[in-house]
């Protein structure tokens, strides 16, 4: 088993997600599905490991989310990663409090063997992966109509709470727990 520590959204970032996911879905996006199968929750991944201890890693974030705050973080595009898994994702502005909170999380489980740097960590929050290519414009034009992003009208995701995943790439993903930033 793999295990990722994740930024978890509120109620209303997450919903507006949810629909994005709800409609790729519906018109067949991706032909694996694997993010509505898995019952994946809208995210940002901080880091990934081959193996942690979960006790230790719980008490770790618990402290470490009474101590730190909530995240605000815009939107600023959609991205694409054409990669075997093709990847579509809303790309997050990196701003210092998100690459400030990641590298916190970093360190704290520094211990523990990873796969990523910070240094080349690419902040996203996957809408899709495996993504057809025939079905690009389809997928850019629903999420075009689920999130409006405009000058005027930025689009912001409230990062509330961190949680530990336990996953096998493409099978299997079970959050454990999840502990509160403060407000």
């Amino acid at each position: 088993m793999a295990y990722a520590i994740v930024l978890l959204f509120d109620i209303k970032s997450s919903d507006s997600i949810y629909k994005i996911f709800k409609r790729f879905k519906k018109k067949k996006i991706s032909p694996k599905d694997i993010i509505y199968d898995l019952k994946i929750k809208p995210h940002i991944t901080f880091s990934v490991y081959e193996n942690i201890d979960v006790e230790i890693a719980k008490e770790r974030l618990n402290q470490f989310c009474t101590n730190n705050n909530k995240l605000i973080i815009q939107i600023s595009s959609l991205g694409y990663f054409p990669v075997e898994e093709s990847v579509l994702f809303l790309n997050p502005k990196a701003n210092n409090e998100l690459l400030n909170i990641q590298q916190k999380v970093f360190e704290l489980f520094e211990d523990f063997e990873t796969e990523e740097s910070p240094k080349t960590w690419v902040p996203h929050c996957t809408l899709c992966m495996y993504l057809q290519k025939e079905k690009i414009a389809v997928a850019i034009d629903i999420v075009k109509e689920e999130i409006v992003i405009t000058k005027e009208n930025p689009f912001y995701i409230i990062g509330n709470s961190i949680s530990v995943v336990e996953f096998e790439p493409f099978k299997y993903a079970k959050f454990l727990f999840d502990f509160k930033l403060k407000e």
